[in-house]
């Protein structure tokens, strides 16, 4: 008995009562199984089928989930489409966002996903591998906490010359403002700032990479450039992120490959006034289209609240001179074997305890002092003398 197979059991259980005429009960007993296996079986001979004793699939006939044909074209058709755009995301949250504004339901991300790569339209993303060292990196509390800068360029316009772009991203709701330029002198950079914020709002810190024309003259680091006086004025605390690290940007790094990508390289401009044009179309796109899983599938535009923004004024101009104010300049800084701090230029000696850590040395010009912090424990303080009145 327990080698039969379970198809020979049936077989035997259904011969055994047509052919014999033996009693169900004693027929169950006998082989070891119950009452509703053998009427079970029964009803399946007797339905007609010659295939009878096999196992049918549990698969539903149904699937009750499964997404209507019409929706799924529609994905896809919105997925080609939007790679022929060349300012769109083509990412599921993007596809959402279009089937919204059709008024179409929503679709899970996942069934997004599976549907495209059903129809071999997504690729893999290689993953960010973490190093493991601790990064004293600031979080973003809020719309206008944080603004990551980056300048991009020098970039080339055919018979029109040489231009920069300054692209300016408040990290919490990842709307940007990029503002055109033809030099990276500071007055420039500046100016694109005010009209940064002017449209953006004013923030609590602007972080920023270690360029020259953002931090001022190597020869005079302590009398600052013009963007670090202009924040100091405004209240805003400059960060500057460790140099030769510009992934610590993360926000602006992304956007600029999107920038260079999408926007850039994918058109000829017939002049610099044309590309200034197109960046305020892109721009303006960028904030009411593109969608971002960290927004929860909100578009830059949706997130925002006007209530909770404070802008310049539009009549605000860069001033002639801006004095050094009260306030703090914030540096992340990697120390190395030669336990140096590089402050601008400037080298300060630290302790060997530092040695391949990350630190945060803080310039507090109101008391002329540069104090050093690790994981916000203050480890060392250092005379830092800012020249007043404005020199």
């Amino acid at each position: 008995m327990a080698m039969r197979s379970e198809v020979e059991l049936r077989k035997i259980a259904i011969h055994r009562y047509i052919e014999v005429g033996e009693k169900p009960n004693e027929i169950y007993q006998d082989l070891g199984r119950s009452k509703e296996w053998f009427f079970k079986w029964l009803k399946r001979f007797r339905s007609g089928d010659p295939h009878w004793f096999r196992d049918r699939s549990k698969r539903p006939y149904r699937q009750v989930n499964r997404t209507p044909a019409e929706i799924e074209r529609q994905i896809v058709e919105i997925r080609l489409s939007l790679q022929q755009n060349p300012y769109a995301q083509i990412g599921a949250n993007a596809i959402n966002w279009q089937l919204h504004r059709r008024g179409l339901p929503s679709v899970p991300v996942s069934t997004i996903n599976r549907i495209l790569k059903r129809h071999n339209l997504i690729s893999k993303k290689r993953t960010y591998q973490a190093k493991g060292r601790p990064y004293p990196g600031w979080a973003s509390l809020g719309p206008n906490n944080i603004h990551q800068i980056d300048l991009v360029g020098p970039r080339f316009i055919k018979h029109d010359g040489r231009f920069y772009c300054l692209n300016v991203m408040d990290v919490d709701t990842h709307r940007v403002k990029l503002n055109p330029c033809r030099t990276k002198r500071d007055s420039s950079i500046a100016q694109a700032l005010i009209d940064s914020w002017k449209y953006l709002g004013l923030p609590d810190f602007v972080q920023m990479d270690n360029e020259l024309s953002f931090r001022g003259s190597n020869r005079y680091p302590h009398s600052f450039g013009l963007v670090i006086r202009l924040c100091l004025s405004l209240g805003i605390q400059p960060l500057f992120i460790p140099m030769g690290e510009p992934w610590r940007n993360p926000e602006i790094e992304s956007f600029q490959n999107t920038f260079d990508k999408t926007f850039f390289r994918s058109q000829r401009f017939s002049s610099y006034e044309a590309l200034c044009r197109e960046a305020r179309l892109f721009e303006q796109f960028h904030n009411e289209n593109y969608v971002y899983s960290c927004l929860k599938g909100k578009t830059p535009n949706t997130t925002l609240d006007e209530t909770a923004i404070y802008r310049l004024p539009e009549d605000f101009e860069l001033p002639k001179q801006i004095p050094i104010e009260d306030g703090y300049i914030h540096l992340i800084r990697f120390i190395r074997s030669d336990q140096v701090l590089n402050v601008f230029g400037e080298k300060f000696l630290v302790d060997k305890d530092l040695i391949y850590e990350y630190v945060v040395a803080t310039i507090c010009t109101d008391i002329h002092q540069l104090q050093l912090r690790q994981d916000g424990k203050l480890v060392h303080c250092f005379d830092y003398h800012i020249p007043r009145p404005f020199p």
